[in-house]
């Protein structure tokens, strides 16, 4: 299938890494995984690809009160931001193996590293995934004022019409253009692809109808569902989500597309097994605490996500099936006129 994209917003692809000045990323005590003592009271980082304020840091900053209890020492995260997180996954991926930093290494936004062109120094096997502590559902938005009420007259135009729909993606082999592939191959349609710097300018651009269609989480769209300018044409699952059950599902429509993100977990590669052992014990005996608290639920139900642990083993498996996934996905999805 040939693919249609707008170049009027491309961004560069292969962004040089400065990683220098990342010094809290070595700090913390080795000696204590060595000893069996750890963390020995050391302070811990969490390193974020993302900006704070953004649905992964505000999950991750509710539930550190609740790890470091578990742990009994101070947690810090840090903001790491440049590339489309390929500046911290950089930085996590050549940290000391020593347990002192934990990176968020998200599904499947991580796997960016597949894309040869980001020219990424890290894959699968740079990382030792430790817990999946949440899951973000998808759905396909357009403007509340667009020209389609559901998504059979959707698909019904774009199949007449190929190319004439666009559809705006947080750059080019993203998470949400490969989903936008995904089922463009599901339903036989063609879509105009338009990357966007980031996804503020995506969401203006929707609801200013400047473009058609936006696939993406659901705490990216629930605040302008909820006030009216967006609406959901459908859920990219098996099941409806939780507050907009009225929305189908693309199942309920024959297309087998389902958005999977995870919020994940990983040391860097290397780290010790009773480390790793510990941490792990640690996230799965926080998020038991956290599902136990009200107030922390209540934020998660508001927000849209879907908070729940998965092992280190569920998580290896996962991020190998996807990994399979993308690497079909992306060379289908970077290809042009």
């Amino acid at each position: 299938m040939r693919r249609r994209i707008a170049a009027a917003t491309l961004a560069a692809l292969a962004i040089p890494l400065a990683l220098s000045g990342c010094s809290s990323l070595s700090a913390g005590g080795g000696d204590a995984g060595a000893t069996g003592d750890f963390p020995g009271g050391e302070p811990i980082t969490i390193v974020m690809p993302f900006s704070a304020g953004g649905s992964t840091d505000l999950m991750i900053r509710a539930l550190v009160p609740f790890l470091e209890d578990e742990l009994d020492t101070s947690i810090i995260v840090e903001n790491t931001v440049g590339a489309g997180g390929q500046v911290a996954l950089t930085a996590i991926a050549g940290a000391q193996p020593d347990g002192f930093t934990i990176g968020v290494t998200n599904l499947p936004s991580t796997l960016a590293y597949v894309n040869e062109e980001r020219q990424a120094t890290y894959d699968q096997d740079s990382f030792e995934p430790l817990a999946t502590i949440n899951r973000f559902r998808g759905i396909i938005a357009t403007s509340s004022t667009g020209e389609w009420a559901t998504l059979e007259e959707m698909v019904a135009y774009a199949q007449d019409n190929p190319g004439a729909v666009t559809v705006g993606v947080d750059g080019l082999g993203g998470d949400d253009h490969i989903f936008v592939t995904a089922f463009e191959q599901a339903a036989d349609v063609e879509f105009t692809v338009v990357p966007f710097d980031d996804g503020s300018e995506k969401m203006t651009a929707l609801i200013g109808n400047q473009i058609d269609l936006s696939f993406g989480s659901v705490p990216t769209f629930r605040p302008q569902i909820d006030s009216g300018n967006v609406v959901a044409l459908a859920a990219l699952d098996a099941e409806t989500v939780a507050g907009l059950e009225d929305v189908p599902t693309t199942s309920s429509f024959g297309y087998d597309v389902q958005w999977e993100s995870y919020n994940v977990l990983s040391v860097p590669a290397g780290t010790d097994e009773a480390v790793r052992s510990e941490l792990e014990d640690a996230i799965g005996a926080a998020a038991a605490a956290a599902e136990a608290d009200s107030a922390f639920m209540e934020q998660m139900t508001n927000g849209g996500y879907e908070f729940g642990f998965q092992d280190s083993e569920w998580t290896n498996d996962r991020w190998t099936d996807l990994d399979a996934q993308w690497r079909e996905l992306v060379p289908v999805a970077l290809q042009g006129d």
